[in-house]
């Protein structure tokens, strides 16, 4: 383990700043939900194989208790109704907000929640594993001016989230699974029938493509599919479409983090082209052929 690794070991993941007393190790996912799902001892599998229950980063114990009473509390009650909160969740889908601070909507607890998920297993891998090419891809993502604008933000008080896409799909299957992916940065966590899919940081642009109207038509498509094929993998194709359309559009999120105010301004959706729906228009056919191309990865068979 190098010096560098060892040092991060006495940061604290929430804020940055240093831990002079006794550290805390955060679970990355609570240790009740697991109970509750009965995955304690189960593997999650990637670069490296840990237990989820052994998912740990340090932390301050006032940062550790305040994320853990201002957001975890709460998500695990709404967890235990996860049809209710597909429903809550969805009908709060379509604001869109230019000025980004701390509310009390469900969309922003969840978002926070994933997106401290999404940087905690990296964190957790960069800390536990031997240097190779996959700690250095950790480092950049933990590293990355993206999270240490979060870490600015959370130490006043502004969650732990940029302005990030958020969806949800619900299925029949209740199994759990848990995903994430380096580029475009995005998690995937199912929850019994709930699947919870956040593309971080990209601004709303992922949004701004796929919602309303077009968005619920792609739920129902997926619902009837799984309705003729009970094994047909809803949470899989709903996370490749958001990430087969995130590497198509043709603008890159922009936001500013002001400390005077404690908001994040997204700046994404503003333009100075005359035409944008023209100029950022996203190229159907080949969004097609990254979708297929991506569930062929994942070994998911394609009609």
């Amino acid at each position: 383990m190098s010096r560098k690794q060892n040092d991060i070991k006495k940061i604290c993941y929430f804020c940055s700043k240093p831990i002079e007393d006794k550290k805390t190790l955060e679970h990355i996912i609570p240790n009740s939900l697991l109970g509750k799902l009965g995955i304690k001892e189960d593997e999650l599998k990637g670069e490296g194989a840990f237990q989820y229950s052994r998912i740990k980063v340090p932390a301050h114990s006032s940062c550790n208790s305040g994320f853990g009473s201002e957001y975890e509390n709460r998500i695990i009650e709404l967890l235990d109704s996860p049809k209710q909160l597909y429903e809550d969740l969805k009908a709060e889908e379509r604001g869109m907000l230019m000025q980004y601070g701390p509310d009390k909507s469900l969309t922003m607890l969840i978002s926070t929640w994933l997106s401290k998920i999404y940087y905690g297993l990296f964190y957790n891998d960069y800390l536990k594993l031997e240097e190779s090419e996959y700690t250095k891809i950790a480092k950049s993502i933990i590293e990355s001016s993206n999270f240490k604008m979060i870490q600015e933000a959370y130490q006043d008080g502004v969650g732990f989230c940029i302005p990030s896409s958020l969806y949800v799909f619900t299925s029949e299957n209740e199994s759990f699974d848990l995903r994430t992916m380096i580029y475009p940065q995005t998690i995937l966590m199912k929850v019994k029938s709930l699947t919870m899919i956040l593309c971080i940081g990209d601004g709303f642009l992922t949004k701004n493509y796929l919602n309303n109207g077009i968005l619920e038509d792609y739920r129902k498509f997926l619902s009837k599919e799984e309705k003729k094929e009970s094994r047909f993998p809803v949470h899989l194709y709903g996370l490749a479409e958001i990430i087969a359309l995130r590497m198509h559009i043709p603008k890159e999120p922009s936001y500013l983090y002001s400390k005077k105010e404690k908001e994040i301004f997204n700046m994404s959706l503003t333009t100075g082209v005359n035409n944008p729906e023209e100029y950022y228009k996203v190229d159907e056919t080949s969004i097609m052929k990254k979708r297929v191309e991506i569930l062929k990865e994942w070994n998911v068979k394609i009609e």
